[in-house]
């Protein structure tokens, strides 16, 4: 999940072609085809045909795929044969739009989806953005300002223990974005993702099955050990791949 030009389509070809072999039958739906993947077989909508994501998993599914790739799930319609191909056998990756992962329930129950195939059929639930990355050529490290120290420590708190980050404290140098010629004098070139994703194991899928709101939702995964998207920026952030400035403005927090 993600808005529009959040890298989603991106990490579903990375998944494809992480999975895919020759005895793997794999077919996509998608609006447009993005990139042209080898052993795929990748197909596209086209509504004055009446061909749209409803029709065109319909008629994937009569071609005995082990992987189907639906590039939105946009409707009622869509969401529901998506919903039965999961439940069927069949490994299926889609997208959808929401803010978050724990959005994704929520979605999919307002799309008509009935609560107790949801659960079984949802194996995890991504969120991500796309955050700039600071110029390699002209970042320079920098004392960490207590302001922004503080705003790191409140992003992290809660932060799951397997998961190694530096000492947050006095003096802590990190990247900061300067300005040059090969990034354009804006501090940043290129862009990398900020994700979060949600586990759905048994003690989630009964959890669904309460209707539970997005708040809820996202307080369970929490407590079971999900990096939250901000949480994975900050670290990101820590490592000298982006700025907190540039994290706050495309996560809004």
């Amino acid at each position: 999940t993600g808005p529009t030009g959040s890298g989603k389509t991106t990490t579903l070809y990375a998944f494809l072609k992480k999975i895919q072999k020759p005895e793997i039958k794999i077919i996509t739906i998608e609006d447009p085809i993005e990139y042209h993947l080898k052993g795929v077989s990748q197909t596209q909508v086209n509504p004055l045909k009446g061909y749209d994501f409803a029709s065109g998993l319909q008629s994937i599914m009569r071609q005995d795929p082990d992987v189907i790739l639906v590039g939105e799930i946009r409707d009622s319609k869509t969401s529901k044969i998506a919903l039965q191909a999961a439940l069927t056998g069949h490994l299926v990756f889609t997208t959808l739009h929401t803010n978050d992962a724990a959005g994704t329930i929520t979605r999919l129950t307002s799309l008509g989806g009935d609560l107790k195939n949801i659960g079984p059929a949802i194996n995890l639930a991504i969120a991500q953005r796309l955050v700039r990355k600071i110029c390699k050529k002209c970042s320079r490290p920098k004392t960490v300002s207590p302001a922004v120290l503080n705003k790191m420590k409140t992003a992290l708190k809660g932060l799951p223990k397997r998961v190694k980050i530096p000492k947050l404290k006095k003096g802590l140098k990190i990247s900061q974005a300067k300005g040059c010629k090969y990034c354009n004098f804006t501090g940043y070139r290129e862009r990398i993702g900020i994700f979060e994703a949600i586990l759905i194991d048994e003690e989630m899928e009964k959890f669904i099955l309460k209707n539970p709101s997005i708040a809820s939702f996202r307080k369970l995964a929490i407590k079971k050990g999900m990096v939250t998207i901000l949480q994975d920026g900050t670290i990101k952030a820590l490592q000298g791949l982006t700025t907190i400035e540039e994290v706050e403005r495309v996560t809004g927090e």
